[in-house]
């Protein structure tokens, strides 16, 4: 009987090792995202020729160097939109389906080059490109990611029918804090709102009616990408893209 579970202990370890996974996916503020999960961008455009992404850290937490590509499967994508991805050194045209590079870490080592792009093309809708990740040494050596977006158009009508507008921020990217210009078209209170990429609101600072600008303090806040809003009754009615890099 000891023998058994001495061989059943054995087994176990080989099994763990063998399907054990060396690479791990971060946030830029370094933050793990599990494997298999799906980070979601929503974004409202006034420029659809723009791309929107997301980047990623890679780890090599193995104990030793390691070579890696990945692979884009696209769940689903709205024509015209093209996906593309930049990984190891350059960034592929959205007909490439496995990374042409290789990405070798060494021990511990993290690369911050990977990001996931969508190319409106003019257009709007949702999105979702799956990534994997996997070593080349090993092919059950994998991690992945679901990367969703939601992009949405307000065109030239509806931007002079709006309640509000929104500029650009400046600096972008930001460090410590930002500047946005506004205009309310009456005397409605509204408020700046700061989110992440998964929704979550960081920051939020009052708006007055009329035109003006407002700063945001930035403090604190760990590096990536961010959404800001100009909301009014709890509706956002502008919304752009923040950087932030400290």
């Amino acid at each position: 009987m000891k023998k058994i579970y001495t061989f059943l202990f054995i087994l176990t370890i080989i099994s763990c090792s063998i399907f054990a996974q060396s690479l791990q996916l971060q946030n830029l503020s370094g933050q793990v995202i599990p494997n298999g999960t799906t980070v979601g961008l929503k974004w409202t455009l006034y420029d659809t020729t723009t791309d929107v992404l997301i980047e990623l850290k890679l780890k090599n937490i193995s104990t030793g160097t390691q070579n890696y590509k990945v692979m884009k499967f696209i769940k689903n994508l709205v024509d015209p939109q093209k996906a593309y991805f930049c990984f190891a050194g350059g960034c592929f045209g959205d007909t490439t389906t496995i990374s042409p590079t290789t990405l070798t870490l060494t021990a511990g080592q993290i690369d911050n080059n990977f990001s996931a792009h969508i190319t409106p093309n003019l257009s709007s809708g949702s999105s979702i490109i799956y990534y994997r990740f996997y070593n080349t040494r090993d092919g059950n050596d994998t991690v992945s990611i679901f990367v969703q977006t939601e992009l949405w158009h307000l065109g030239v009508n509806d931007q002079s029918n709006a309640q509000a507008e929104l500029s650009p921020a400046y600096p972008n990217p930001a460090n410590e804090k930002f500047t946005v210009d506004y205009i309310l078209k009456g005397t409605e209170t509204a408020r700046l709102v700061l989110q992440n990429v998964l929704g979550i609101t960081v920051r939020e600072e009052p708006v007055s009616g009329g035109n003006g600008k407002i700063q945001m303090n930035l403090a604190g806040l760990p590096e990536g990408v961010y959404l800001y809003s100009l909301t009014i009754d709890g509706k956002s009615v502008s919304t752009r893209k923040l950087l932030i890099r400290h």
